[in-house]
């Protein structure tokens, strides 16, 4: 009798475990148990915004800046004006992103590229600079002259470890715009290039225009203005300067426009 009990609580037991085991198994393989993760939704355009002066002040980019590594990307959209975090990165709800040392290259949205941020997605942005005044763009560029890579225009070659036309002046010694003080505190200053500057040498460096086609195929141009909290205005701007915070102005005009206009 005791044997007979003691057979039937070992079998007991071992039905027990190898029930156990394959309820494990199932649930790890099951993918009705796997939690679902719903993509970030596209967001529509803000039509009101069409033809309009923007007026865009203290995007908080990022402050974890060693001078020497890539800043976090912070991405913007220009079709609803306000900023768009990491995760719709494969989206096309932004139209520019800010990445590298200083937040201090520019790239548009675009996911045929392997280079840009948004690779995969179905955005067909991009960017291009122009040396002229933001009044002064008008015309819009035939879609074959913007740039698709990532980290698209950077430092303006006129500064230190500048390359090609920039939007922002990059001071590493001190020395260019301003007279260098003995505290140091004209260096690692970056200059946006909204409105011409003079360097010290006596050169004028030409005002810069960024222009955008928007991930949805929309066009902006945009007005670097400052890097620095709440100042905009070079003779401000100095290394303890709080930053990265990226100011600028842009207008936004629908696909099919031939000019930048700003409308009543």
């Amino acid at each position: 009798m005791n044997i007979s009990r003691q057979l039937t609580r070992t079998k007991y037991i071992a039905l027990l475990c190898i029930g156990l085991a394959i309820n494990t198994a199932c649930s790890k393989s099951d993918p009705a148990t796997e939690p679902v993760v719903e993509p970030p939704k596209e967001e529509e355009s803000n039509t009101s915004l069409y033809n309009k002066l923007i007026t865009v002040r203290d995007f908080a980019a990022t402050d974890k800046n060693d001078g020497q590594n890539a800043a976090p990307t912070v991405y913007y959209s220009l079709e609803t004006n306000k900023p768009i975090p990491e995760t719709h990165r494969q989206t096309r709800n932004w139209d520019v992103a800010f990445s590298n040392i200083f937040n201090s290259h520019v790239s548009g949205n675009n996911g045929s590229n392997n280079t840009n941020f948004g690779y995969g997605n179905n955005a067909t942005g991009g960017i291009l600079i122009v040396e002229k005044a933001f009044d002064e763009v008008t015309e819009i560029p035939a879609d074959s002259e913007f740039k698709l890579i990532g980290d698209a225009i950077g430092m303006d070659q006129n500064g230190d470890e500048g390359n090609g036309v920039g939007w922002c002046l990059y001071d590493f010694f001190g020395t260019l715009v301003k007279q260098h003080t003995p505290n140091k505190e004209t260096e690692h200053v970056a200059y946006a290039l909204g409105n011409e500057l003079r360097l010290l040498n006596g050169k004028v460096v030409k005002p810069r225009t960024l222009i955008v086609r928007t991930a949805k195929g929309n066009y902006a141009k945009i007005k670097p203005v400052s890097m620095y909290k709440g100042l905009y205005k070079p003779e401000e701007w100095f290394k303890s300067s709080p930053h990265v915070f990226i100011s600028f102005d842009y207008v936004l005009v629908p696909k099919g426009s031939k000019k930048f206009e700003i409308k009543p």
